[in-house]
């Protein structure tokens, strides 16, 4: 792969990553109050939805911050 192309990926899954995290983050604080205001749900039930969101979002955002630094470990291990 290019190294333009490998750079733009790698700032591509860098950013991605920080809005999974960011989504996490807010979902983890609010999201359970959220979705029982806006959703009419019951507030347990709610509360569950939002930290279930907060896991799978930081669970993306971890695993698109490892891909982007594996991305850049293997192009300075290609650069040598």
């Amino acid at each position: 792969m290019a190294a333009v192309n490998r750079s733009a990926l790698r700032a591509f899954l860098r950013g991605l990553s920080w809005f999974f995290l960011a989504v996490a983050g807010l979902s983890f604080w609010v999201g359970g109050r959220a979705i029982s205001e806006f959703g009419k749900v019951d507030r347990i039930l709610a509360e569950f939805f939002g930290l279930s969101l907060a896991g799978i979002a930081g669970l993306l955002g971890y695993i698109l911050k490892e891909r982007a630094d594996d991305l850049e470990d293997s192009s300075d291990s290609a650069a040598q």
